[in-house]
This record gives structure tokens, sequence and C-alpha cells, in this order.
């Protein structure tokens, strides 16, 4: 690995792939930001890691793939369940 090389553990755009497939796969179950969270990070010990994640699903949401809510709950849009079903 050369310098410039993310770990995928901490490259945002791949962070948000396993995250919205995770998402999708849940569906109908939507699960809190935490606990989505928990289910795709390697290692919950790792601040980088959860907090890539956590950056994830605000990303997500602020691209309209997550629906936003009060409660926490990260709930994967139609259009997010519609482009997920296509690529999978």
């Amino acid at each position: 690995m050369t310098g410039s090389e993310t770990p995928p553990q901490y490259d945002i755009a791949k962070v948000e792939a396993v995250t919205l497939e995770v998402a999708a796969e849940l569906h109908p179950q939507h699960l809190a930001a935490r606990d989505l969270t928990l289910r795709i990070v390697g290692n919950a010990n790792d601040v980088r890691e959860v907090e890539t994640a956590t950056r994830a699903i605000l990303g997500l949401r602020e691209f309209g793939l997550f629906a936003v809510r009060d409660d926490e709950i990260v709930e994967p849009t139609p259009a997010a369940l519609r482009a997920c079903a296509l690529l999978t």
C-alpha cells in the first residue's frame, strides 16, 4: 500500500456503498443510526472507522438515499432501494 491509498474502512465512498447495501438488505427492518454503524464496522473500538461510518450515513441522507427522520432511524428511500435492486 502506498501512502496515498486509504484503507477501505476509512474510504467514505466504499463505506457509503456498504452502508446502503446493508440497509437495503435489512429492509423493511430499519435500525437506529448507531445500530447500523455497529453492523458495518469491523472494529467498534476504532474511532476513525466509526466516524467514517457515521459520516457515510449523514452523506447518504444528504444525497437523498436515506430518509431524514427525527428518531435517528435509518430508512432507505424508495429510490435507494430501487437502485440497489438494479445493481445487484
